[in-house]
């Protein structure tokens, strides 16, 4: 799985900046880009401290001359146990306009903000030759997987027997830490199962450079999900390798990179709305799979959709970091 928190420090690494990630680490260390990964910090004053998520108490122990919060999620308990400290934050980083929304309603002392999505890996994630009959999905398993064998059964009886689906999602896999239990199960074992038991395909997460292949000759990527994503990787992933995405409308920030009917097929309903939802679900599959030529149009447009390489994005924080020391 990508995390703009490990390529972004490279990025600016390789730009000249000297970078420093303060983590939850079992193996300290150098990356080839130059970036200390540390779970101690050290005692250096630092120009800019980074908050990841959320800025809990401020980490008075660190000396910065600013403090920047990085919002990689939703607000949820324990993000910020104390409001008044964001007053001492600089500047806040939302990675989508929908986040900003969000963030801005939960806690109206946020000041000034820049808005700077994660970007896409254009050396690995390319439009590749189309097997039109494959159908993928790719996430966690609380986004949607046990919706899949419905949607894919009902999909293909309505198009060609030879269409086919592979799920790659396994959460013990994409976050180890959170596994649960003693049995090494991680919470989600109804949601494999009803996978296995499908005709659908379920195979843990791939490395970028193979995931890469996957998606890039994928004909559809479909995702039932009920998740508010603030930026999903995935779907930036789908557009740059021309994969049209099957999602849920009017949820999160989805709607700021795709457009029903040219890059995306949107539902007008949510998960609540269960079955009527899995049904538009198909629909949309159906309407994309049957039509040979519309199929191949929103192929063009996904691969068209102007997304950030992992460079701009580098190239962006450089200017918000000038601006703000």
């Amino acid at each position: 799985m990508v995390s703009s928190l490990r390529v972004l420090p490279d990025k600016l690494a390789g730009m000249g900046h000297d970078c420093s990630v303060l983590a939850e680490i079992e193996q300290p260390g150098k990356t080839d880009a130059g970036v200390w990964w540390s779970n101690e910090y050290n005692g250096d004053r630092v120009d800019v401290l980074v908050f990841n998520r959320g800025v809990g108490h401020g980490a008075p122990e660190i000396d910065a001359r600013r403090r920047v919060l990085w919002t990689h999620d939703l607000p949820h308990n324990g993000f910020i146990p104390d409001p008044k400290i964001m007053g001492a934050v600089a500047a806040t980083v939302f990675m989508s306009r929908y986040a900003e929304r969000v963030w801005r309603t939960f806690y109206r002392t946020i000041g000034r903000s820049f808005t700077i999505p994660n970007g896409v890996d254009r050396e690995r994630f390319y439009p590749r030759r189309k097997d039109l009959d494959y159908l993928i999905y790719a996430s966690a398993p609380n986004r949607g997987l046990k919706r899949l064998p419905l949607i894919f059964e009902a999909a293909r009886h309505q198009t060609r027997p030879d269409m086919y689906m592979r799920a790659y999602s396994n959460l013990a896999v994409m976050h180890p830490n959170e596994v649960e239990g003693d049995d090494g199960r991680d919470g989600f074992e109804l949601h494999y199962q009803a996978i296995r038991e499908s005709e659908v395909e379920l195979h843990d997460p791939l490395p970028q450079s193979e995931f890469a292949g996957e998606i890039g000759r994928a004909g559809l990527m479909v995702l039932p999900t009920g998740y508010p994503e603030i930026c999903s990787n995935v779907i930036l992933q789908s557009l740059a390798c021309g994969t049209p995405v099957i999602t849920t409308g009017r949820l999160g920030s989805a709607g700021e990179w795709l457009v029903h009917g040219k890059n995306a097929m949107l539902t007008q309903f949510q998960v609540a709305d269960y079955m009527v939802y899995q049904m538009e679900m198909v629909r949309n599959a159906v309407a994309v799979l049957n039509d040979e030529n519309k199929h191949r149009r929103m192929i063009e447009n996904a691969a068209k959709t102007k997304l950030l390489t992992w460079d701009e994005v580098a190239h962006k924080w450089e200017r918000m970091l000038h601006k703000i020391l």
